[in-house]
């Protein structure tokens, strides 16, 4: 899979910073230190660039840029460099299935075949149960990882369509029973767009521009890449290092079929708010895009792998760190 030019959200919740007040001038050593420390990391991984912003609560305390978006016409890198945030993605997707669950038009138990009449992967196991909506959300449904096409593959990149996603599905097998192991799947995430699409009755980037994006004013952020802004507002992409240092520019893509799982852009200041309103909506109840109740619900574990070791909330990854 390839390496993008790096972009980097620091998220405080829950960490105690000096009992100063939220001005960024008050955190002069602790950002005194990042400048140094990324600076140098940029320099010691041959890194053509970063992209950085550290949030505390609603207020973005440090952004920055460092390094180029383009090597070759040295436009310098910044925090609000547009980025590819590939997998982050699947946050928005699983949102929105969280949203239609709130409304009743699913279920988190509703097996996929239910609810989308394209789906028809071959069951391996029958009797490890149906695939679930929770158990998509959740990394654990036995789907394979991805679309039988080679998208992460160089030269080209060429990622399907939702058509030829379709289409490969007869052709594809689960891995495992239902609910069992788990199994990171880009392809499951990808079938949770296409639920999103049909149960509201709308283009999939439609919805999610009008109902997560725009409400929550996350205005760098699209379900798809800006080709126009390639290599300029948008930073390029480039590969692993070579044994001589260097690294290939990488082509422009855009993950079509694939997109709900891979396939959106946004800037660290984007993604700063996005971490900001589950701050805000953790902290004063209510609702805003989604209940207080189901944001808690999601960032639950949900599943846990029989290695103890991997645990998985709805969309989002659960760790344990230090006990916590």
């Amino acid at each position: 899979m390839r390496k993008f030019l790096f972009l980097i959200v620091l998220l405080f919740s829950g960490v105690q910073l000096p009992a100063q007040s939220n001005s960024s001038r008050n955190y002069t050593d602790l950002i005194n230190l990042l400048d140094v420390w990324i600076d140098g990391s940029k320099d010691f991984d041959r890194l053509p660039g970063i992209s950085v912003a550290l949030v505390k609560d609603q207020e973005i305390i440090y952004s920055k840029g460092f390094g180029f978006a383009d090597i070759d016409k040295k436009i310098p890198m910044k925090a609000e460099t547009i980025f590819s945030i590939c997998s982050i993605s699947k946050l928005f997707t699983a949102v929105a299935i969280m949203q239609l669950v709130e409304q009743g038009k699913l279920h988190l138990d509703d097996s996929v075949s239910a609810v989308l009449p394209s789906f028809n992967l071959q069951q391996q196991y029958p009797g490890g149960g149906p695939i679930t909506i929770r158990s998509v959300l959740t990394h654990s449904s036995g789907i394979p990882r991805d679309s039988d096409y080679p998208y992460w593959s160089s030269p080209d990149f060429v990622f399907p369509t939702e058509q030829q996603v379709n289409e490969k599905l007869k052709t594809q097998k689960t891995v495992y029973p239902a609910s069992r192991y788990f199994q990171y799947s880009n392809l499951g995430i990808t079938i949770l767009g296409e639920i999103v699409a049909h149960i509201s009755k709308m283009p999939y980037d439609e919805y999610v521009l009008k109902n997560i994006l725009e409400p929550l004013r996350l205005t760098t952020t699209l379900p798809y890449l800006p080709e126009k802004l390639w290599g300029s507002a948008m930073a390029k992409g480039y590969s692993s290092l070579h044994r001589d240092g260097s690294r290939d520019r990488m082509p422009f893509f855009q993950a079509k079929g694939i997109a709900p799982a891979a396939g959106y852009s946004s800037t660290v200041g984007d993604l700063c708010r996005f971490a900001s309103w589950q701050f805000r909506l953790l902290q004063k109840d209510g609702f805003e895009i989604l209940k207080s109740s189901t944001l808690r619900t999601m960032h639950n574990v949900q599943f846990m792998d029989p290695d103890w070791k991997t645990s998985w909330g709805l969309g989002f990854r659960v760790n344990n760190s230090n006990g916590k």
